[in-house]
């Protein structure tokens, strides 16, 4: 009785270590792979006509950002130029600090996918390089966001359906500017 129980104790043993280091290999390879996107990069070229109208749009209409600024808001977000270590110039949004009649000092909120190393989060940026502006109003609604609307069309095309959170968040864009 005594070998049989040492061969079932020896073979739950195997069966445990060969768990747990199946267990440990899978988190390790989770870990090297890093946190992933909730949802697929979109790919919009630099020279999309519904992107270029969306930033023309936006710099039209900063002085309309300028007065919902001056206005009761949550919240005031400018997407800026970033030129990454790696020489890509990158799009990001950007929390306001201080507005200026000419520039604005932004906190970076988006981070540049194509930079290594530190970033430093607060930027003075000529308004003049403005891609886009969005203003969020009391009522959680958002003004602005000409080129997150461009977002919605061609993430639709390329992903079939926008994903429920999405659609949510489009759903907050007033586009009456």
């Amino acid at each position: 009785v005594r070998p049989l129980l040492d061969r079932k104790a020896a073979r739950l043993s195997t069966l445990l270590y060969l768990v747990a280091t199946f267990l440990a290999i899978r988190w390790f390879f989770l870990w090297l792979r890093g946190p992933q996107p909730a949802f697929p990069p979109l790919q919009i070229a630099e020279d999309d006509p519904l992107m270029q109208a969306a930033v023309s749009k936006a710099q039209a209409s900063l002085g309309t950002f300028r007065a919902l600024h001056a206005s009761p808001h949550k919240a005031a977000r400018l997407k800026v130029p970033f030129i990454t270590s790696s020489g890509v110039r990158e799009l990001l949004w950007a929390e306001i600090t201080r507005l200026e009649e000419n520039e604005a000092e932004v906190l970076y909120l988006t981070p540049p996918v194509t930079h290594t190393g530190k970033v430093e989060r607060v930027h003075i940026h000529p308004l003049s390089d403005a891609v886009d502006w969005q203003i969020e109003l009391e009522d959680g609604t958002y003004r602005g966001g000409f080129t997150m609307g461009v977002m919605f069309i061609r993430g639709r095309e390329q992903w079939g359906s926008l994903p429920k959170e999405i659609e949510a968040e489009e759903r907050r864009y007033v586009h009456e500017v």
